[in-house]
């Protein structure tokens, strides 16, 4: 019952109803308190003042003090007279109205604001005293208000002390209480009828959309809650109708995509199966059911496996690889060989929310491809060690021909098309080696001089334009540097650049990006050569500027070079006393950046 939102309602109601009640019923007294307080102060102080004035002007005064009396009583007021006046005062004479306390006139004499009328001083307080008791009765103390006005004349020395009682605030205090807990008595009667007049408004309205919220629970997505209002709730119950309707989309395209999901499943050629982080098969497609069959003919897994309750695990060579997904976190990728036969496994963790909860597996067939790789390792070997049959056979082309061994001008020029097509292919090998060579004993020359370096550069990204447009790339120069004039030998600069760049542009995928980016730092010029493709694995990076080493010609695209061109770079670099060197992470990019000292000396050999 507590708990229903009309009942909470109801206490809030209340609640606010009786704070506001007490704090303007504080405010209220303390403002009544406060002007009554004022208001008596002044009429006794003029009371006081008049009655004084008639004291001091008139000369009888026996008949002053009795005018003074019917004035005390008409204003509900009592008169103490001290000094030698007092004597008149103290007579006993009866009072019209003797509700009015009596106090002492010593009570007020050590008042230490009172006696302040001594020094011709107006003097008003407010302030509990002790009054004369009724016979048999004990002592008591009542709060009055004093006024004190000095008596002071040639032949007066006596001060004038009216005082009244606070009877009249606390009656009116009492019927303010009163109203007030009569509007605390109607505003809860109010509240009451107000908040289950609600009762009717929401938490039918409310009930009904529960009703609904249950069906929709249980898959029901129809009902549809009838609230024709204009207010918060009906906007609600349009919402909770619209939300059934996406929720009923949601589900019939979830079915969907479902048997959608299926269907790709059946049709893959690889094998695909998903698991529990205890190995228990949830998922698989039929050529994972094939693979399984052949993993529980080869391993003997029948025994693990429970065929009546259609529990299957996975054998214990793919356990090591779950162990190591679930472990790391990570995606884990290996090879596996069932009866012969090599199987690539690209193993990725599975989450629910920040948990683990198994893991989906991808096994491919790589037999004829390991196989391939296996003949094209052979074949690289074997031209390695046959590097001379060619250069033999166009020895023996060239002799056909001195030979006049063909005899048509039409042969002539077939055979010698292939020594010319075979002395190209030849002499750029050589030619890079020969480069290489050269610089490395040190008969390389270098032209340092100084040029634009930014020309240079926009010269080299103009020249790659054209190719990184072609293949979905964004090429772009980064110029940092105060100035552009340096000192470095332009073709070979060039030459460096290109490569680069080149090898950039071959490592990195469409919507990739390639910077070309120079800066000044410590006294040197840093130009960088940064791409986002697919980096070069750390094994790799120490033997990236060796001759004739590759990493993972996957990743160029088709497009691979001699190996040569990275140990060029890196020769000419240290030719300009600058040096080179290389970051990289797989799969996020790889940067070249290179040092070169601002005024390296001109014109050395190398």
């Amino acid at each position: 019952m507590l708990n229903r939102v009309v009942v909470k309602l109801w206490f809030t109601i209340i609640g606010l109803v009786a704070v506001v009640l007490t704090v303007l019923s504080l405010t209220l007294m303390s403002f009544l308190d406060g002007f009554y307080e004022k208001q008596r102060t002044e009429d006794l102080k003029q009371l006081a003042q008049n009655i004084a004035h008639v004291i001091l002007v008139y000369k009888d005064r026996e008949k002053t003090l009795s005018i003074a009396r019917e004035l005390v009583d008409v204003y509900d007021t009592r008169m103490v007279i001290t000094g030698s006046l007092g004597k008149y005062i103290n007579q006993d004479v009866d009072r019209r109205d003797k509700t009015i306390p009596e106090v002492k006139a010593e009570e007020f004499l050590k008042h230490p604001v009172l006696r302040q009328a001594r020094n011709d001083r107006i003097a008003v307080t407010r302030d509990f005293f002790q009054v004369v008791p009724d016979k048999g009765r004990v002592p008591r103390y009542e709060e009055f208000v004093a006024v004190a006005v000095p008596l002071h004349s040639p032949d007066l020395n006596n001060e004038l002390i009216l005082y009244q009682t606070m009877d009249e605030l606390r009656e009116t205090t009492n019927k303010t209480t009163w109203l007030i807990f009569y509007a605390a008595v109607i505003g809860i009667i109010l509240t009451t009828f107000f908040a289950f007049f609600l009762s009717t408004r929401i938490t039918q309205p409310l009930h009904s959309m529960k009703k609904a919220a249950d069906l929709y629970a249980q898959g029901d997505f129809s009902a549809q809650i009838s609230i024709r209002t204009n207010d918060e709730i009906g906007d609600l119950a349009s919402t909770f109708n619209h939300m059934a309707s996406r929720l009923n989309d949601l589900i019939v395209a979830l079915s969907r995509e479902k048997e959608q999901l299926s269907s790709v499943l059946k049709s893959m050629v690889d094998a695909v199966m998903t698991f529990d982080h205890h190995g228990r098969i949830i998922v698989t497609n039929p050529p994972a059911e094939a693979l399984l069959k052949a993993w529980e003919y080869e391993q003997g897994m029948e025994e693990d496996n429970d065929v009546e309750k259609g529990i299957k695990f996975l054998p214990d060579s793919m356990r090591s690889i779950l162990e190591q997904a679930v472990r790391n976190a990570e995606e884990v990728v290996t090879d596996v060989v069932v009866q012969g036969r090599i199987y690539a496994v690209v193993m990725a963790p599975l989450y629910d929310d920040d948990q683990i909860r198994g893991a989906v597996a991808v096994l491919r067939d790589m037999t004829q491809e390991r196989r391939l790789d296996k003949l094209r390792q052979d074949f690289v070997a074997n031209v390695s060690h046959e590097l001379r049959t060619p250069l033999m056979m166009l020895q023996g082309y060239s002799e056909a021909i001195i030979d006049d061994i063909a005899q048509t001008a039409e042969e002539k020029k077939e055979l010698a098309q292939i020594i010319y097509d075979e002395s190209l292919r030849m002499s750029r090998l050589v030619n890079e080696l020969l480069d290489i060579a050269r610089m490395e004993a040190g008969y390389t020359q270098l032209d340092i001089r100084p040029g634009n370096l930014l020309q240079l550069e926009d010269k080299v990204i103009r020249k790659f334009n054209g190719v990184a447009k072609e293949q979905g790339i964004c090429l772009q120069m980064d110029w940092q540097a105060p100035d552009s004039m340096f000192y470095f030998d332009a073709d070979r600069l060039e030459q460096v650049l290109t490569n680069l760049i080149d090898n950039a542009i071959r490592h990195t995928g469409q919507g990739g990006r390639v910077t070309l980016r120079t800066f000044m730092q410590d006294e040197m010029y840093i130009i960088e050569v940064a791409d986002t493709g697919s980096g070069i694995p750390a094994d790799d990076l120490p033997f990236v500027f060796e001759r004739f080493y590759k990493a993972d010609k996957a990743r160029t695209r088709g497009r691979a070079g001699t190996g040569l061109g990275l140990s060029i770079v890196k020769n000419i670099v240290e030719g300009h006393h600058g040096t080179i060197a290389v970051r990289s992470k797989l799969g996020e990019g790889t940067t070249f950046s290179i040092q070169l000292p601002i005024q390296p000396e001109e014109g050395r050999n190398r």
